[in-house]
């Protein structure tokens, strides 16, 4: 089969057009210019593949590569003996790309009807034409159809015109026959396909399309739907499951609960539920434990959202309800309990049903895809409870994972077998609630977007399994903020990306396969962390000790160049001074001089034992654990880190070295030029070799899954990252009081890209009637007067209408997807909301660790029941376009 491909392409100086295919012979087909920006070539096959897919890139002569949309085409089933290929060029940028994902195509817009295409035989002097469109945004009681000039077209008559199937959707494709030279005039429409009238026109001209010679088959591919209406918008609520209240829930939110989440997001016109990671968090079998980013597999769910009457049997009903309904009475989760409750619960049903349960087909298929994690994880729970530790570096045997051993550990001959299989059941029963789930919120039209953390769990079973994926000395975190002044330290180890990168990040890949499972959008926590992430050394507490890993870093000459004369102890080491001490410690400052303090040149320096603050944290005795901020102090007064290996030859500036006594005690011409160094080395040096980075991390991502990507990209953001997410097509985060221009107060519309997701708070944040009390006078002022119009006195707290003024306001931004946390929009009803903002706030990152033990004062079921309230805020949704 002869393939002739045409594609129209304006090049600039130097580029060159190419076909890149699936076939290992052929991978890259060089095309030619064939004047006015077209390009052409051929590809001569004996024989067409049976899925054979191909798409263009552009190269030029530096090796930069443009690439289209990640979406090949496919020729699969075409016949012929020569077929033309008349291409557009589908671009990375077009507003409609982000819908290109399963959270639409599986989802919002899934197609119920298949519309088969027509078969045509051969006619003598005409060749067969098949138009084809890419496009997911078609509601699924709508076709879409093509009218043209043509009796084939219909002559421009709705009722007439070819209906397009759409068996390879989103991709669109019609068969006509017509003879070389014809010139065929149309345009794409939404039909009726009872009524059989046209809904919605394209805008914009006619296309028009000559037949052209020399072949018997011609595959015309047109760009988008030229969309009259305007971009999709929708919108969403965020809530933790653990969050959830039902009338049946056991003390906290379970994966059963989902659903009438599904069904109140459904009721107001909402086509998204947001939820936290829901995998297994269980270290310590305490509170601390809560944490939800920190879990010990990426892979496990949590027990945590069992629902204990979706197990094959109830024992002892009137006891399960009795503890239900006091757990369930509680304002707040009791962690512990809860899970202490479910695991026991759980165990008893699994010695009832051990000896038949493994028989089951079901369970059967779980095990044999999920073998690669869950046989490790269910030994790991087991050595864990075993040692009373999850710390595997305290275990008295495996503490370095071997397979072999695993696999004896875990055979059905072993005698721990019956514990270990026991979390196989676990898992099994956890999985089947959350796909149901799942798959309620599918067919009720509501995408379920889930959550994935940047880190593990330190003691988890993937840093047991795989350590040298991962930097163990290594602590990931986040630089100061309004926050977190002192930085944030997660604990978690940073990862080893060339080492990932040796098998093409298939650990990530694993886990996305994972994720699909369960949802059809999700966020990635802290995507900077794909650029750079910041990096705490293990013997340092604060994040305010951290740097940015990878960074390309200040040289030692660069000081001499700039006129700075280089004292290493003065630089990197703490600059501690008598007056320092007392400034800090104030009366009691000779005890803290005595006791950890000796001499060093003309000042002082800390003792070895508490060179670090890891070594202070662990020394301290009770009665001296009020110092312990003031001596973290101390040890961050510095203002650069040596690279570790470059023997002294190459630094990374502390962050926010400015505020540092030690930068205070420097002459103005040193402060300034350090200063420069500082601004060149966060925002400037880094920009191309970050984005680099970027691209070759999260491509591969991208390509391993069709879920819609988010990424929480807030902080301090590189100017590369929101050019390298609109590339991929990843969603940013905006939020209303973090606005990403610096020149801004608050966020601002035109600020705002279509591609994001828009949101009053975050679970990291006080929720929005928190919020306005938290904030100074002046500031509410200011936002009254400047972000909503409203004169006069700003209110102190945050009534209903203010809540409401604030809610319109989001729903009529551009960005694709509003997501409200529940709180906030139950902010503007005074009835409903919870009398005390200050018990709806989820996390607060400067506490570590923290509870999360939030729930919702109301359940479920008073809520679907809340009518007014309900039809209040789907009016509004409808108001702005963004109900389902």
């Amino acid at each position: 089969m002869l393939l002739q491909f045409s594609i129209h392409y304006q090049t600039s100086w130097g580029q060159q057009v190419f076909v890149q295919t699936n076939n290992p012979r052929h991978p890259l087909v060089e095309l030619a210019p064939a004047g006015a920006g077209w390009w052409k070539g051929n590809l001569d096959l004996a024989k067409l593949p049976a899925d054979f897919r191909y798409n263009y890139l552009v190269k030029d002569q530096q090796g930069n590569v443009v690439e289209e949309l990640a979406y090949p085409r496919s020729l699969k089933g075409l016949k012929g003996h020569s077929v033309i290929l008349d291409d557009t060029w589908r671009s990375r940028q077009d507003p409609e790309a982000a819908l290109l994902a399963s959270a639409f195509e599986e989802v919002v817009f899934k197609q119920t009807r298949a519309v088969k295409s027509t078969t045509l035989k051969p006619a003598r002097g005409k060749v067969m034409v098949q138009l084809q469109l890419l496009q997911v945004r078609v509601p699924s009681h709508l076709e879409l159809v093509v009218l043209g000039n043509t009796e084939a077209l219909g002559k421009w008559v709705p009722a007439k015109a070819l209906r397009l199937s759409n068996t390879a959707y989103p991709l669109w494709q019609g068969k006509l026959q017509a003879r070389p030279g014809d010139e065929l005039a149309y345009k794409y429409a939404l039909r009726d396909p009872k009524k059989k009238t046209i809904v919605s026109w394209e805008v914009g001209p006619d296309r028009v399309f000559e037949v052209p010679l020399g072949s018997d088959v011609v595959v015309k591919t047109d760009a988008n739907f030229d969309n009259a209406a305007p971009s999709w918008k929708g919108a969403g609520v965020a809530m933790p499951v653990f969050s959830l209240r039902t009338a049946t829930s056991y003390g906290c939110g379970e994966f059963t609960d989902i659903k009438k989440l599904v069904d109140w997001a459904k009721l107001v016109g909402m086509s998204m539920v947001q939820i936290l990671p829901v995998n297994d968090t269980i270290a310590t079998y305490s509170w601390i434990d809560s944490y939800p980013y920190a879990a010990i597999s990426v892979f496990a769910l949590h027990p945590l959202y069992l629902n204990l009457d979706g197990l094959e049997k109830t024992i002892n009903k009137a006891a399960l309800d009795k503890k239900r309904a006091t757990l369930n009475a509680l304002p707040e989760v009791d962690y512990e309990a809860v899970l202490t409750d479910k695991l026991a619960y759980a165990r008893q049903v699994y010695q009832e049903v051990k000896a038949t349960f493994e028989t089951g087909s079901a369970y059967q298929k779980f095990f044999a895809e999920n073998e690669h994690w869950l046989r490790p994880y269910a030994a790991f729970s087991y050595l864990r409870d075993e040692n009373k530790t999850a710390n595997f570096n305290e275990w008295t045997t495996q503490q370095v994972y071997d397979e072999a051993a695993i696999r004896a550990l875990t055979a059905p001959k072993s005698k721990a077998y019956g514990a270990i299989a026991f979390y196989y059941y676990l898992q099994f029963h956890l999985d089947q609630q959350l796909v149901a789930a799942s798959e309620y919120a599918r067919s009720q039209g509501v995408v379920l977007k889930g959550d994935i953390p940047i880190g593990i769990y330190r003691y988890s079973a993937d840093a047991w399994v795989a350590p040298d994926l991962y930097n163990m000395d290594g602590q990931a975190g986040a630089p100061p903020d309004d926050f977190a002044t002192e930085g944030q330290n997660w604990g978690f180890p940073t990862y080893d990306w060339a080492e990932m990168a040796k098998n093409d990040y298939l650990w990530w890949r694993q886990r996305f396969t994972q994720l699909s499972r369960y949802f059809d959008a999700f966020r990635i926590d802290h995507i900077l962390g794909f650029f750079r992430i910041w990096e705490t050394p293990i013997d340092q507490v604060e994040g305010i000790m951290g740097r940015f890993n990878p960074a390309l870093p200040i040289t030692i000459n660069e000081f001499y160049q700039n006129g700075i004369y280089f004292d290493f102890d003065r630089f990197c080491r703490p600059y501690i001074t008598p007056e320092i001490v007392r400034e800090i410690f104030g009366a009691e400052a000779p005890e803290v001089i005595a006791t950890f303090l000796q001499p060093f040149h003309d000042r002082l320096q800390l003792l070895p034992a508490y060179a670090t603050q890891r070594q202070i944290q662990a020394l301290l005795t009770p009665k001296q654990q009020h110092l312990q901020k003031g001596l973290f102090t101390l040890v961050s007064n510095v203002l650069f880190f040596s690279e570790e290996g470059s023997q002294g030859g190459r630094f990374h500036p502390r962050i926010d070295l400015q505020k540092t006594w030690s930068f205070r005690f420097l002459d103005g011409y040193t402060q300034g030029q350090l200063t420069h160094l500082y601004n060149d080395y966060f925002y400037r040096r880094q920009e191309d070799f970050w984005r680099e980075k970027g691209m070759t991390k999260l491509p591969a991502m991208k390509a391993a899954t069709n879920m819609l990507i988010c990424g929480e990209d807030l902080g301090m953001v590189p100017a590369c990252v929101p050019e390298v997410m609109k590339d991929l097509g990843i969603l940013s985060l905006e939020i209303q009081r973090m606005p990403k221009n610096p020149k801004t107060e608050f966020l601002q519309a035109r600020d705002i890209p279509y591609w994001s997701v828009c949101s009053p708070s975050t679970h990291d944040m006080s929720p929005l009637r928190l919020w306005w009390e938290e904030e100074t006078p002046e500031r509410r002022e200011r936002f009254c007067h400047r972000e909503l119009g409203w004169w006069g006195e700003a209110p102190q707290t945050c009534i209903p209408e203010l809540a409401e003024a604030i809610i319109r306001q989001h729903l009529r931004w551009p960005a694709m997807w509003i997501v409200f946390p529940w709180q906030d929009m139950l902010a503007m009803d005074g009835d409903l909301r919870h009398p005390d903002p200050a018990t709806e706030r989820i996390n607060i990152p400067a506490i570590i660790p923290h509870y999360w033990r939030y729930r919702m004062h109301l359940t479920m079921e008073e809520l679907l029941a809340a009518d007014s309230y309900n039809h209040k805020l789907r009016e509004m949704l409808a108001e702005t376009g963004r109900v389902q």
